[in-house]
Formats: structure tokens, sequence, C-alpha cells
């Protein structure tokens, strides 16, 4: 099976949420496609920018060191089941760069793209 995944926050919440459905849906053998959009960049960047609003977000941020996304992002890539796509437009609207991203994002490409292939995949927004 093949999973989906738009991540369009950088909540702490909801990037947790991510990177943990990528884990274990990899580790459970599905291949998972996860792009980042709006402010799901900003949590991808070599030096994450994430909100901590919410309750959960901060008691996240308070108990876990501000979060283990990286930390679950690097073990689902560790599968070789994932692949993590930063959106082009959402790139430019920050001006960001491959270079300014994390080493476990694979590219900057358009949702185009991510669409085709997507196909046929179980797709999870979070946003």
């Amino acid at each position: 099976m093949k999973l989906a995944i738009v991540l369009g926050s950088n909540h702490l919440d909801r990037v947790e949420f991510a990177s943990m459905t990528a884990f274990l849906a990899s580790s459970m053998g599905d291949e998972v496609l996860l792009f980042a959009t709006m402010g799901g960049v900003q949590a991808l960047k070599r030096e994450p920018d994430t909100v901590s609003e919410s309750d959960a977000s901060r008691k996240i941020a308070d108990t876990e060191n501000g979060g283990k996304f990286l930390d679950y992002l690097r073990k689902a890539k560790g599968t070789g089941k994932v692949s993590i796509t930063a959106c082009s437009m959402a790139s430019r609207l920050f001006g960001l760069k491959k270079e300014d991203f994390s080493d476990l994002v694979d590219g900057i490409g358009g949702l185009t793209s991510f669409l085709d292939m997507t196909e046929g995949s179980r797709l999870m927004n979070i946003w």
C-alpha cells in the first residue's frame, strides 16, 4: 500500500503526528510520500521552525526537548520506503532553496507531480 501525506503546518503537534505516521507506516511495509507545503516547509528546514501554541505542542516541546519529529523521520527514511518533497511554490514563497532544507528532504517539487506520483494512494492531509 502507498500512503501520501500532505503536511501543511509547522505546528509541532501536527509535525510530530505526520512524522510518527510516516515512520509507523513505513515500518509496516508501506511506501510513504510526504509532501511539505506552506508551514510544513518551515518545519523541514536545516534549522526547523515550529510553532508550539497548542497545549499538545507545548507539552511535546517541554517533555521531548522540542519534539522528536526529526528522529521519527530519520527512522522512517532508514526503511528505504519514504520520500520527502518540499513544495516548490511554498519554497519560493519563503525564499528557500534545496540547501536550506534538512538532509531528510529529497528535493523540491510541484503539487502536480506529487499528485501524479500518489494516484491511487491513501491520502492524509495534516493542516
